[in-house]
């Protein structure tokens, strides 16, 4: 087990060389066709050649691109009946197809790496995220339970019998109220992180394997506390209590893991914190606020909110939005030093910005992680 202290005495300052390879992607999903047009986006994930982006709240749909940042094709099946969906929730990709989870009505939906429907299976009971082991051949499902005798977890074989059952819903325990989509992590195995629990578990071979554990410390949020809070206040109340007065607590938001790395982000009063733990030498770096971005001096980012794939994060800001950040770089460097910025290390960034300066679409800021 791998053990991660937070303790932030130790916060300092940080940089994205100390844990990120020297060169930043900037990839726009381009809107130049009106299908190309993006809303909200609750997750992005790249397979082979393709971008996926689902958007769950606005169009009810996945539309893929092209690396280049080009518009392919889109899945959206909302309606009623079969071969339709009212919602969902989370998308995979199982043997170079898509899987559709937390669609309701109840039922698995699978379509083509182009968006061609394919098939769907009724389920008994709504399943929320979900991953698959090719290692194992197991699917894992997320479920957010509040039922006695249930569980979180639930796993089966390819052909969905041989079930495993992990994680039992307790009556006394505090869960809140969060979207499962960014529960499990895939690197040497399959991980599962759950609110507000400080351990991180490796699931493998039938048993729940407990691998990273959080060391707050003094700085943990008690979460009876946190319960009580829920129960006693008002929802804005309690919303003014998690922004500006809650302690240290893990969610499965802003977090990956690789070979190399651990990474989570936590919020503690009305402070951000980045945590990159190195597995190889079993150090941990607390860094207050943002990272400095010595690489290519273009956007500082906060947090990495977005794991596109494998060692591959970050984030995304609208193409208006970057075309200012460039507008600043070239009021703060003047206009010979901004001619020289974009030729030199700029160039990615200044190239970009410039193609995407009137778009409302998303630039993808992608970073490669440190092995």
């Amino acid at each position: 087990m791998e053990t991660i202290k937070v303790d932030l005495s130790e916060a300092r300052e940080g940089k994205l060389s100390e844990f990120f390879e020297s060169e930043i992607e900037y990839i726009w999903l381009k809107d130049d066709v009106e299908d190309a047009q993006l809303g909200g986006l609750n997750k992005i994930f790249f397979h082979e050649d393709k971008i996926f982006t689902l958007d769950i709240f606005g169009c009810k749909c996945i539309k893929i691109f092209d690396k280049a940042g080009m518009f392919l094709s889109k899945i959206r099946a909302f309606g009623e009946g079969p071969e339709k969906y009212l919602d969902f929730d989370d998308a995979i990709i199982v043997n170079n197809e898509v899987l559709l989870l937390g669609v309701y009505p109840p039922k698995l939906m699978w379509f083509s790496l182009d968006g061609e429907f394919l098939r769907e299976e009724k389920l008994a009971k709504h399943v929320g995220s979900g991953i698959f082991s090719e290692e194992e051949k197991r699917y894992y499902f997320f479920k957010n339970v509040r039922e006695p005798g249930s569980y979180f977890v639930e796993s089966v074989n390819e052909v969905f019998k041989d079930t495993l059952k992990f994680f039992p819903y307790d009556e006394e325990g505090y869960y809140g109220n969060y979207p499962s989509r960014s529960s499990f992590m895939k690197n040497d195995g399959v991980y599962v992180g759950r609110p507000f629990n400080d351990t991180i578990m490796l699931l493998k071979s039938g048993l729940a394997i407990p691998k990273f554990i959080f060391d707050f410390e003094k700085y943990a949020q008690q979460l009876d506390e946190l319960k009580k809070k829920s129960q006693d206040l008002s929802p804005p109340d309690l919303m003014n209590f998690i922004n500006n007065k809650a302690k240290l607590y893990f969610l499965p938001f802003s977090w990956y893991i690789t070979d190399s790395q651990l990474y989570s982000g936590f919020k503690f009063e009305k402070d951000f914190y980045n945590v990159f733990f190195n597995r190889k030498n079993q150090t941990p770096h607390v860094i207050e606020g943002r990272l400095k971005n010595d690489i290519d001096e273009s956007f500082d980012p906060f947090s990495f909110s977005h794991h596109f794939r494998d060692d591959k994060t970050g984030f995304y800001l609208p193409g208006k939005t970057l075309f200012k950040d460039l507008q600043k770089k070239k009021a703060e460097l003047g206009q010979e030093g901004f001619e020289e910025y974009v030729k030199g290390k700029g160039k990615n960034f200044a190239q970009v910005a410039f193609a995407a300066k009137d778009s409302e679409n998303p630039v993808l800021i992608v970073y490669t992680v440190k092995k």
